[in-house]
């Protein structure tokens, strides 16, 4: 046994003394510069590039198996250009001698300096690099399959990539991509131990057009099988300018405390992150599954802080609205849960707040090529009155129709959005206020396919009624229709006007249907087109700002030939119903069964309005009942039997009344002429007296 021992010493000394003797022996009778050209024909003769090794070739053999490589340079592909396809300072690679006989790999920290890389595709879609790329290598060739054996342990000292610049020139489509100052530094590396990594760059890229720095730190840990990866204290920053960019800036940052991906269960897992950009922080979760199938899948979680959406927009260079309210979009957040893949995204849990407004629900797109959107949101108040314009100081002083007003801050249906749209959901607002007017348990569902865009059932609860409706716009033609089936029931038409104009013209329970259509793509075009019907009516209530007492007996008076009497009544006609029908033709709407009661009158009416001109051309006949209290009743009662006619004309905004009297005075005369007729009648009929 010791015999055995000391030969196996003598034997291993010996090996060891070769390998000295070689270590000093073998770079002095061999020089690796010699081989510069074998190797550059040798390149040449593979790629048909031309190898150029500008510096020394550098050979150690041990305790390190080692070279290290001057300025080398290698041709580009032709029809490339002269420029080189890459460049590099120099290389250093060394490995341990001794370990590799036991089949571990121990090598040296691996140094690049002055990487140069030109990658470029011609305008033909043609890459410089293709013609490198070798063929697939078959299986049963080598590999994992090959039988044999693999690596007993592998650690390398740590890599140093130092000033590389990548290029990237896509003139196919007309893109381009510069990485300069690229600098990666990092720890040892051995499997199961972790690796500390830093990275730093200047990006400049041409499409979006934006450059600046970008930074990378974090900890690597590689497991043994180098199927598992896990990355801790990830910290990647960016500081980026340019017209590209929204705000023409960027400056973000992304940290994770830690990041694991495994190849091998094709998972993905980042229990929390923070992003940080444009004033926002977003703190998140995120797990992800079937990495390498067809369709990933992601799933996670996503909080916004809060923010001032004022602030956002001005470090986006957008400039926030005019508002009447200058204190809305001051604040706001968010919160949901997200499940997406590379096709589709769905939102639940969603919680997002806007000044005093919170909206609740769930959200989903699928097909990013061709969007199909589905949503179920639910808004628990908002005075959308707040988030318009101010009004115009100027428009106060002029009263405008609603129509006109409608119109003016209507734009052009955008038909092609429109045909393209693929949406159903239901959106609910508690409570609402827009345009003045005040509403709650409001129900949109919105419906659109293939051009045709349904709004229905559409309800809310307002001023003591209901609002019941259902739209429609078609816009598979060039010119797109409209229709409309709208029904208010039980609505006070008094606190409602109030609300909207500022003025109670009419009051009284309404009830209003009103079935419309017409074809064209702004408020403008659709007026004249509008055809359809229309019923209302309303009870208990009055017509402000129109006094039939009032009008009447001013033309009492100018019949008699008097001075007209002040008025001093109440300014307005009150009634127990009015109720009608009309039709809409063209934009030409007729009414001829206008029928109004009260106590003291009995009312019908017929004419017309037309809708794009604003006019009005209407007449009022009157039959006095009774005489009211107060003011004119002695007056009226002088008109009782008679059928008064009131002209209503001029416009919306202006409207005109006008007694026509000619037609007053006719009836009078005939009442009176019929009044002496029966008297003589009389006077023939009695019998003469007895004397």
């Amino acid at each position: 046994m010791g015999k055995a021992l000391r030969i196996f010493l003598i034997l291993l000394g010996s090996l060891v003394g070769l390998l000295v003797i070689a270590a000093i022996v073998l770079p002095l009778i061999i020089d690796p510069n010699d081989y510069k050209g074998r190797i550059a024909d040798a390149v040449r003769e593979q790629t048909g590039r031309e190898l150029v090794i500008e510096g020394d070739i550098g050979l150690s053999v041990f305790p390190w198996l080692g070279f290290e490589i001057g300025a080398t340079r290698l041709g580009n592909a032709p029809g490339f250009g002269d420029q080189p396809f890459a460049e590099i300072g120099a290389v250093q690679a060394r490995l341990k001698l001794l370990p590799l006989l036991r089949q571990e790999v121990e090598m040296d920290t691996l140094v690049l300096e002055g990487l140069r890389l030109r990658l470029m595709i011609d305008a033909q879609g043609t890459s410089n690099w293709a013609d490198l790329a070798g063929g697939e290598k078959d299986v049963d060739e080598g590999g994992p399959g090959d039988g044999g054996q693999a690596l007993a342990g592998l650690a390398i000292g740590g890599i140093r990539l130092s000033d590389a610049q990548v290029s990237y020139d896509d003139r196919a489509a007309g893109t381009r991509y510069d990485i300069e100052q690229l600098n990666l530094t990092t720890g040892a590396i051995a499997p199961g131990e972790p690796v500390d990594l830093d990275l730093s760059l200047r990006l400049r890229a041409s499409e979006p057009a934006m450059a600046g720095a970008v930074n990378f730190g974090g900890e690597v840990l590689i497991a043994e099988s180098l199927q598992q990866f896990t990355l801790s204290d990830m910290d990647l920053r960016l500081d980026l300018e340019g017209e590209g960019l929204p705000g023409g800036a960027l400056d973000a940052a992304l940290t994770s405390n830690t990041l694991e991906l495994d190849l091998e269960r094709q998972t993905l897992a980042i229990p929390a992150f923070n992003l940080t950009a444009l004033g926002l922080h977003i703190d998140g979760e995120l797990q992800g599954t079937d990495l390498q199938a067809e369709v990933p899948r992601f799933t996670g979680s996503l909080k916004l802080r809060e923010f001032v959406p004022r602030e956002v927009l001005a470090r986006l260079a957008i400039e926030a609205p005019e508002t009447a309210d200058p204190a809305v979009l001051g604040k706001a957040e968010a919160e949901l849960k997200l499940a997406a893949t590379p096709n589709d995204v769905k939102l639940s849990d969603i919680r997002l707040r806007l000044d005093d407004s919170a909206i609740t629900g769930q959200f989903s797109l699928a097909n990013f090529a061709k969007p199909a959107i589905r949503f179920d949101l639910t808004l628990d108040q908002i005075d959308a009155d707040r988030y318009l314009p101010p009004p115009d100081p100027d428009a106060q002083a002029t009263p405008v129709p609603p129509t006109a007003a409608a119109a003016a801050a209507a734009n052009e249906l955008p038909l092609e959005t429109l045909r393209a749209l693929d949406v159903a959901g239901s959106f609910r607002i508690q409570t609402l206020k827009a345009f003045q007017l005040r509403s709650r348990d409001v129900l949109f569902t919105l419906k659109a396919k293939d051009g045709v865009v349904r709004v229905h059932p559409a309800e809310a609860k307002l001023y003591e009624g209901n609002y019941q409706g259902d739209m429609s716009f078609d816009v598979r033609r060039d010119t797109p229709r409209i229709s409309m089936d709208e029904r208010v029931t039980g609505v006070q038409a008094g606190p409602l006007l109030k609300d909207l104009m500022g003025e109670e013209r009419l009051s009284g329970q309404a009830n209003v249907q009103v079935k419309l259509s017409g074809s064209g793509a702004t408020p403008e075009a659709i007026r004249p087109t509008l055809n359809g019907n229309l019923a209302f009516a309303f009870t208990d209530g009055a017509v402000q700002g129109f006094d039939l007492v009032a009008l009447l007996d001013r033309a009492n008076a100018l019949l008699k030939g008097q001075p007209a009497p002040t008025d001093t009544g109440p300014g307005e006609t009150r009634f127990t119903e009015v109720r009608g029908t009309a039709t809409f033709t063209n934009g030409l709407v007729r009414n001829e069964d206008l029928a109004a009661n009260s106590p003291f009158f009995r009312v019908t009416g017929a004419g017309t309005t037309h809708l794009a001109e604003e006019t009005i051309d209407y007449l009022v006949r009157t039959a006095i009942v009774a005489s009211p209290e107060g003011q004119g009743g002695k007056t009226l009662d002088e008109l009782r039997g008679l059928t008064i006619p009131v002209h209503i004309g001029g416009s919306y905004s202006e409207p005109r009344y006008r007694v026509q009297l000619d037609e007053v005075l006719k009836q009078r005369i005939e009442s009176e002429v019929k009044g002496k007729i029966e008297e003589q009648k009389q006077e023939v009929e009695d019998p003469l007296p007895l004397e």
